[in-house]
């Protein structure tokens, strides 16, 4: 594709998005399939016992990842340990 091709593909995508755009916008107020009720917030509740295993498990996860990130740095500090070592004469 020319230089000039490419403008022209630009100029159709352009004008495609702009079509799309206004066939999305609404005209009036009364093209909504239902109202929200904004005075009223419903949030999920959890009992006791869910929240002490939710606690649990979060703790879990954070060992995990910290031993994870332990081993990773050790390893790490031990490889470019070994690669210093090998390379002094």
């Amino acid at each position: 594709m020319s230089g000039a091709g490419h403008m022209l593909y630009a100029i159709k995508t352009l004008k495609a998005n702009r079509e799309l755009l206004k066939k999305r916008t609404l005209r009036n107020k009364k093209n909504f399939k239902r109202k929200i009720d904004r005075e009223k917030l419903i949030f999920k509740t959890a009992t006791p016992e869910q929240m002490i295993a939710t606690k649990r498990k979060i703790k879990t996860y954070k060992q995990e990842e910290f031993r994870i990130t332990m081993l990773a740095l050790i390893v790490t500090i031990l490889i470019l340990f070994l690669l210093f070592w090998t390379m002094i004469p």
